[in-house]
């Protein structure tokens, strides 16, 4: 039932927004996720032994989680968890643990009101913290501050395609790099890491660089828009870290899939 309505839904969204441009598309289909999670988790009961995302938008990213062999020491770090679909999954489905990192105010409160409601704060911790190239206090510009909002920018006022941002609030937000947060408080590390988080996909990389390199970390998922620039500075970092790029299994799919070169 969960398969056929969540497909039915998806199919709807596509439809409505096939006039849309490719930005304005893609906060149609953030924003209906949210209600579409909610669905999904009026449907699901705890103990259940499924919890399924099909039709979700991000497909690769469900394709990515699915590959993953999970053992007792497979950690993910979602990074941009948004309302956290993808953090739910990883935990219900894929029996994973999961350190959940969300600084928009609405968003962080749903995804802890799901943790809750679901009753797995054994498996997944969030924390409401940017994560950058440096470790700051700083603002949050959102044209949006509703749940499952996008394009925000930490402390930039363009998002990744270099628009402006039509900031409605600036929020204030604590920002770290990946390998002070990692150095100051010595949190699970990652083996696997999902980072979206619209432009801010460089800079976080080269704020955990020391952390990221680490042979632990197996594979990574990472947003991939904007510029040609933008994107081969991401794929050359990567290879710099150690990973090789994984072609697309689909030119619709806005992540590239990063795993580490044995």
């Amino acid at each position: 039932m969960t398969s056929f309505l969540s497909t039915i839904i998806i199919l709807f969204i596509r439809f409505i927004t096939a006039p849309l441009g490719a930005e304005r598309k893609l906060r149609t289909f953030r924003k209906t996720l949210v209600p579409l999670r909610k669905l999904i988790l009026t449907l699901y009961k705890p103990g259940s032994p499924t919890f399924r995302l099909s039709g979700d938008f991000e497909a690769d990213t469900r394709e990515w989680l699915d590959s993953i062999s999970v053992d007792c020491a497979t950690m993910l770090w979602d990074i941009g968890a948004n309302v956290g679909a993808y953090s739910l999954y990883a935990a219900l489905q894929r029996n994973m643990q999961v350190l959940a990192f969300e600084p928009q105010a609405a968003s962080y409160a749903l995804l802890n009101e799901t943790i809750e409601r679901v009753g797995i704060d054994s498996r997944i911790v969030a924390y409401q913290i940017a994560f950058d190239s440096n470790t700051k206090l700083g603002r949050l510009n959102q044209e949006d501050t509703g749940f499952g909002a996008g394009m925000h920018g930490f402390n930039t006022e363009k998002d990744q395609f270099e628009h402006p941002i039509a900031t409605k609030f600036r929020q204030g937000a604590i920002g770290f790099s990946v390998d002070d947060f990692v150095q100051q408080f010595s949190p699970p590390l990652p083996t696997h890491v999902k980072i979206d988080v619209d432009g801010l996909e460089l800079s976080i990389l080269e704020g955990g660089a020391k952390t990221f390199s680490a042979p632990s970390v197996r594979s990574m998922i990472v947003e991939l828009q904007g510029s040609d620039e933008r994107q081969a500075g991401i794929v050359r970092l990567m290879a710099e870290l150690g990973f090789t790029a994984e072609p697309k299994a689909s030119p619709s799919y806005r992540n590239m899939i990063f795993r580490r070169m044995d």
